[in-house]
């Protein structure tokens, strides 16, 4: 039995859903401690805490600020600067943790902390992420205005991390290799078990859309939504009170599956984890990125190139629009059946390539107490 270290961002429940793949695919076999920050935290936390075998742990993370409903990168940079004030200091700290617990392997999801942790340590340490999407990708096939920004952010990856043993990227469709990372690992999403599961044994169609907003949405959605004639579930802004044909749900894992499962579409923002999950469950995908976020607008575009889908932004979405999608549906979901997104398999094949053979891993208890709290470090 190996211990893995595991870190990631937590902007979002995509990152944590990848790491909850991976873990429970790899228990009993191994054991985890957890890495994780705000809402990632919260929903590991709510998982394990019962866990003999995974420990999760808070840890401050970079995440985006917003203007309005738009992200502001100059906000989000000095909302930064606290957290890259004190980046030595968690270094140091996380090092102090993994010097008690002895991991085998570290693994971060795009968190900065415990890659430096792990190299100070001597400790081995891979990538795997969405984000790397951008370092590794040719942009040439790109609209211009998405094949500048891109290349503008593909210079800011390394200041998170680099050096990894190995380093394997995620996403739900996947460009070309840019020159000189054609060995870098390409591989489809992490489909968390009831994924596969209702992929597997599909419930029944229920006729109705599937909507996932995060943060904010503008009236026109309402609107757009009560004239399609469909009834909608919402998830992302909580339980509230039903408007005509629009309920809203609080996010429980297995219902908002089965839901996303018996829909005929999904609509929502552009995160690589939900697109891929609905791909896999050949569910039509229209996709309205963050207004301002870069990776989700990326991900609108992709989500067409697939076939799998459309793409539109909130300001541009209308009655009519929606009704064409809604009459593609059947034609999108006939492309869906040839494509394949699921990772899974290359995701654990690559982890452990690099943990040693069992007989050589001694089992101890963790050391580290389990509520871990490095919003105290001080410098």
């Amino acid at each position: 039995m190996a211990t893995i270290v595991y870190s990631m961002c937590g902007e979002g429940r995509g990152h944590a859903t990848r790491v909850q793949t991976i873990v429970e695919a790899m228990l009993p076999k191994h054991r985890f401690i957890l890495l994780a920050a705000r809402d990632a935290y919260h929903q590991l936390y709510d998982r394990y805490q019962d866990n003999p075998l995974v420990s999760v742990r808070r840890l401050p993370g970079l995440f985006f600020s917003y203007r309005g409903q738009k992200v502001d990168y100059g906000k989000s940079i000095v909302a930064s600067i606290p957290y890259l004030w004190k980046l030595r200091a968690l270094t140091r700290y996380v090092s102090k943790m993994m010097e008690r617990d002895r991991p085998t392997l570290a693994i971060t999801d795009f968190e900065p902390i415990l890659p430096r942790a792990a190299r100070k340590l001597g400790i081995p340490w891979i990538s795997l992420d969405h984000q790397h999407f951008l370092s590794v990708s040719d942009f040439s096939d790109l609209p211009w205005q998405f094949r500048w920004r891109g290349l503008f952010l593909r210079g800011s990856i390394p200041l998170f991390y680099s050096g990894q043993a190995g380093e394997a990227v995620s996403s739900f469709y996947h460009l070309p290799s840019r020159p000189g990372t054609e060995t870098t690992l390409r591989i489809g999403v992490l489909l968390r078990q009831n994924i596969l599961d209702f992929a597997a044994n599909p419930p029944s169609p229920a006729g109705h859309i599937l909507v996932y907003i995060r943060r904010h949405a503008p009236a026109n959605l309402w609107e757009t939504l009560e004239r399609s004639g469909r009834p909608s579930i919402v998830y992302g802004l909580g339980e509230r009170l039903s408007t005509g044909t629009i309920q809203f749900k609080k996010i429980a894992e297995h219902e908002f599956v089965r839901d996303l499962a018996s829909a005929e579409c999904l609509v929502s923002t552009a995160g690589n984890q939900l697109v891929g999950e609905a791909f896999h469950l050949k569910k039509p995908v229209l996709a309205i990125p963050e207004d301002g976020n870069f990776e989700q607008e990326l991900n609108a575009w992709l989500v067409k190139k697939s076939g799998g889908g459309w793409s539109t932004s909130f300001q541009q979405l209308t009655p009519h629009y929606l009704q064409q999608f809604l009459l593609a549906v059947p034609s999108l979901r006939r492309r869906l059946e040839d494509l394949s997104v699921c990772g899974n398999k290359e995701a654990i094949e690559f982890i452990s390539g690099f943990l040693p053979e069992p007989s050589a891993v001694t089992e101890h208890p963790f050391l580290s107490p389990n509520v871990w709290e490095p919003e105290s470090v001080t410098l």
